[in-house]
């Protein structure tokens, strides 16, 4: 079993994916965890690095479940996997959910006048841009869907304000069936 989640920041990919990897007893790796250094997401592995990671990940296990991408970096990253996913959520309630989420690992220091202000600011600001820009950029609708378009493996769509349980079963579902 080899799936990957792909989606904008906030909209449910990391929770989704431990999930399917605890139910489905498949290996989680989270993106996140090659391309950055430190908790408050400032300082980047270098780019051999994150290949070593990777290397690693796959050599260890043969099946998996990802949630997110390294396509900036290592461009053939996943590309055996059997099912791609994109996960789409409602701005407001993706924008929320980032909200809390940095306000729940940063608390005060996300505030105006707190050492992550501008870092948190910035984050927000960027995840603001999903809708709207191009396929180029980094983490966009129009990339993600280009990636549909040109994935050779089975592909669908969740709106992800359903609950975890539910999205596992629609992946798994999708997955079991027949191209």
């Amino acid at each position: 079993m080899k799936i990957q989640v792909i989606g904008a920041a906030g909209a449910g990919k990391s929770t989704l994916c431990k999930y399917i990897g605890e139910k489905a007893g498949i290996y989680w790796i989270d993106t996140d965890r090659y391309l950055w250094k430190d908790p408050d997401f400032t300082v980047n592995h270098p780019v051999e690095e994150r290949l070593r990671m990777y290397r690693k990940d796959r050599s260890s296990h043969d099946g998996y479940v990802v949630s997110g991408s390294v396509h900036t970096w290592n461009p053939q990253g996943f590309a055996d996997r059997e099912l791609l996913v994109l996960m789409l959520l409602d701005e407001t309630i993706r924008m929320r959910r980032l909200y809390d989420r940095e306000f729940s690992n940063f608390g005060a220091r996300m505030l105006p006048g707190g050492d992550h202000e501008q870092i948190t600011r910035e984050f927000l600001d960027w995840c603001k841009t999903y809708l709207t820009a191009d396929e180029n950029a980094v983490c966009s609708l129009a990339c993600h869907r280009h990636f549909l378009r040109e994935a050779k493996c089975k592909t669908l769509e969740l709106d992800s304000n359903q609950s975890v349980d539910v999205l596992c079963r629609l992946v798994l579902k999708e997955f079991r069936r027949e191209k």
